[in-house]
């Protein structure tokens, strides 16, 4: 049977985790960003190259949400953990 310290670490671990992955998925979105805009100011004027750009669009704000998800469970963890050792 695990000691609740080998939960809180495991925890601590998976927060880790989560806090590394947010911030390579902040990037990501980023550069979906740039790319995006740099997208439109060359396919203006082209129905579907613009169609391409809101695609990226929409995947930067896919991309921003799983980032805060990823936070909103840092949180968490970090929470489960006071709990855990009080």
């Amino acid at each position: 049977m695990a000691s609740i310290q080998d939960v809180a670490n495991a925890a601590y671990r998976i927060g880790q985790s989560a806090k590394e992955a947010q911030l390579r998925t902040l990037t990501c979105a980023d550069t979906l960003k740039t790319q995006g805009g740099q997208l439109a100011a060359t396919v203006r004027g082209s129905r579907t190259g613009e169609d391409a750009v809101r695609q990226v669009g929409q995947a930067e704000r896919a991309v921003r949400e799983s980032a805060a998800r990823l936070l909103s469970l840092q949180s968490t963890i970090d929470r489960f953990i006071q709990d855990l050792t009080k």
